[in-house]
């Protein structure tokens, strides 16, 4: 086995030559800037000297329902060619968790390019993006209304401080999303230097935003927040009045759920629904004793956790809930529910309820026990609106 180290401040130089190498990025002052921040708010780990494989897990905290749980976004997984195939990458994950573990990072997200390849370390499809895409011409007209709601285009970075603001009080970027750090704003600032921002306010209170990007002949809305209904019609206004120099309008969306009913003529809107991120719980532990779950009382139910790459979660476990207090412990006894971590991240994430996942062969055990268990889960599906 490969043996793994965690890179340090001197390693920056040959990791980022690395990735350069593998995603086929030519160098830029501002990539430069950008790939250097995200490299001091992570963890590295690497093997090979001189480094010829390594990744990165960011450190970030997520909201889920009000729960913040501290997560590794893993991203720049990478090898030379003459590494690849040698097993660098699997032992630098087995790394890479346990330190996760240590760092008390319950949850780790990631970009997969794909899903069958990080299925094997333990991750699984948990966020979805919905793209809707609609010519001008069948664009809706906007109501209006009386409001002293007002819209200001400004650049990304100064935008920061109100998206910030409306952002951090969302309720939809509480359903896994990020509670997104000032470095972590400026460095998408710096990573997308062709988006702009229109922001919507009362008076000197923002209430809403809308980022966009002009993409040739197509307008597209890359994030949409918004406070009131107000907010909402003064900033479909300003994307509808670029009707005239774009033919094509595309908005991509954290939330998977379909806008159809909401236009004159159903059938002008084309949605095409994508994978966006894939989540793995490092912590079984101290993600089923802190989870939101959706009961205040559930009877004792043995939940039996399949992890190949984290020992520590591979075990049978007892939840109850009395009165909204949650009990979790480790236990010998035969688990009514029998699942893999991947399934645990669908049902506790809302892509999937655990009794589906029975019905369709992916959880064991008892029927009665695991439609009982699916009940506790959130029942919508999380939002992730954030790239690493």
């Amino acid at each position: 086995m490969a043996d793994v180290y965690q890179m340090q401040e001197q390693d920056l130089p040959a990791f980022y030559a690395l990735a350069r190498y593998a995603f086929n990025k030519p160098q830029s002052p501002a990539r430069d800037a950008t790939f250097k921040s995200l490299f001091t708010h992570s963890s590295g780990w690497a093997t090979g000297e001189p480094l010829s494989s390594g990744l990165l897990g960011t450190h970030f905290t997520v909201d889920l329902a009000g729960t913040a749980f501290k997560m590794s976004g893993v991203g720049y997984v990478a090898s030379y060619p003459e590494a690849s195939g040698h097993g660098g990458i699997g032992a630098i994950m087995r790394q890479a968790f346990a330190d996760m573990r240590e760092n008390g990072e319950t949850l780790s997200y990631l970009a997969p390019f794909s899903a069958t390849f990080y299925r094997r370390f333990g991750y699984e499809n948990a966020f979805e993006h919905a793209i809707h895409s609609i010519a001008a011409r069948d664009l809706p007209k906007v109501p209006v209304r009386e409001s002293k709601t007002t819209v200001t285009r400004l650049s990304y970075g100064a935008a920061i401080p109100a998206m910030a603001e409306v952002y951090s009080r969302n309720r939809n970027a509480t359903r896994g999303g990020l509670r997104r750090e000032d470095w972590w704003w400026l460095n998408v600032a710096s990573h997308y230097p062709a988006r702009q921002v229109a922001v919507a306010a009362l008076g000197d209170h923002p209430v809403g935003y809308v980022v966009f990007e002009k993409m040739g002949t197509t307008f597209r809305v890359h994030e949409l927040f918004y406070d009131d209904l107000d907010a909402l019609l003064a900033l479909g206004r300003f994307v509808t009045a670029h009707r005239s120099a774009f033919s094509q309008f595309e908005y991509e969306a954290g939330d998977a759920a379909g806008l159809h009913d909401l236009l004159p003529e159903p059938g002008v809107l084309t949605t095409q629904l994508v994978p966006f991120m894939m989540a793995r719980i490092v912590d079984v532990a101290d993600f089923l004793q802190r989870y939101p779950y959706q009961v205040s009382d559930l009877a004792p139910v043995v939940i039996g956790i399949k992890d190949d790459y984290v020992p520590e979660n591979n075990a049978s476990w007892e939840l109850a809930i009395d009165d909204g207090r949650v009990h979790l412990a480790k236990t010998d006894q035969q688990p009514a529910v029998v699942m893999t971590e991947q399934q645990l991240v669908k049902a506790s994430f809302g892509v999937r309820p655990l009794r589906e996942a029975y019905q369709l062969g992916l959880v064991d055990g008892d029927a009665f026990a695991a439609a009982n268990l699916s009940d506790v889960f959130m029942q919508t599906q999380g939002q992730l609106y954030d790239y690493f």
